[in-house]
């Protein structure tokens, strides 16, 4: 599943839409919790966002084009919420080739203020999959990102006799089904719902713990080696020094 990078705008962001987005008082289904990046310079609308969001995703904030590229840099992310224009120039879009040099299967949907049919063509061939003009209904943007997630899902992985099936979440070998727990098959289908990306300890224990803070350091590492024995191959790539990830085939 490709990554996306979203553009937000501050007109669209209606108090009463956040109070009831977490409360949860609004379904808005996402298929997996993601990692998103917001790359805003105002500081309220950039509070406002990270608040909202983190009722269903794991969120980090930059404030200037040279932070958001450390942060890049550093961790792999599902999307990346960026104003256009930054400290009063249009330079965010300065990002998206370093993005894609980095993490080159990420999707790009930019929404922005600058409409015109050349803009568009601008942001469009900067790598962007998408284009919205500011202001746009947040329903309508929720459509665009699900409909890329659905575009870029994939059903069925096969690795040698193996064979992991996102649809209906069961993995098999040799036409037998392996019996996972609760804990490891949330933590594998996890991983596998993004070949390739790798996920942090942070990452994984935030999407599939209800308390994160009562885990001991080793119980990801646990499930994980739990998970290998019981697997006729060890799909699970150890990064070191960053996480885990399903490795792509």
């Amino acid at each position: 599943m490709r990554p996306i990078l979203l553009v937000l705008d501050e007109k669209i962001m209606k108090k009463s839409f956040f109070d009831a987005l977490k409360e949860k008082k609004i379904n808005i289904h996402y298929n997996m919790c993601m990692r998103i990046l917001i790359i805003e310079d105002d500081l309220k609308l950039r509070s406002m966002l990270k608040d909202a969001l983190e009722v269903f995703h794991t969120v980090d904030t930059a404030g200037s084009l040279e932070e958001s590229i450390e942060l890049v840099e550093s961790y792999s992310y599902d999307a990346l919420l960026l104003d256009r224009n930054l400290s009063g120039t249009d330079e965010g879009m300065k990002i998206i080739p370093k993005l894609k040099k980095l993490q080159p299967s990420c999707a790009v949907i930019i929404a922005s203020a600058y409409g015109g049919v050349e803009e568009r063509i601008a942001g469009l061939s900067a790598g962007a999959d998408d284009y919205m003009e500011k202001p746009y209904d947040l329903r309508e943007l929720k459509m665009r990102l699900d409909a890329l997630i659905r575009r870029y899902a994939r059903d069925m992985i096969t690795m040698g006799e193996m064979q992991i099936d996102l649809k209906n979440e069961t993995v098999s070998a040799g036409g037998e089904i392996i019996l996972l727990s609760k804990k490891e098959h949330d933590l594998f289908f996890f991983l596998a719902s993004r070949p390739d990306k790798v996920f942090t300890r942070d990452d994984i224990a935030n999407a599939i713990y209800e308390d994160p803070s009562s885990m001991t350091s080793n119980t990801i590492d646990v499930v994980i080696s739990n998970i290998r024995k019981k697997l006729p191959m060890d799909p699970i790539e150890t990064v070191k020094g960053r996480g885990y990830a399903l490795k792509n085939v």
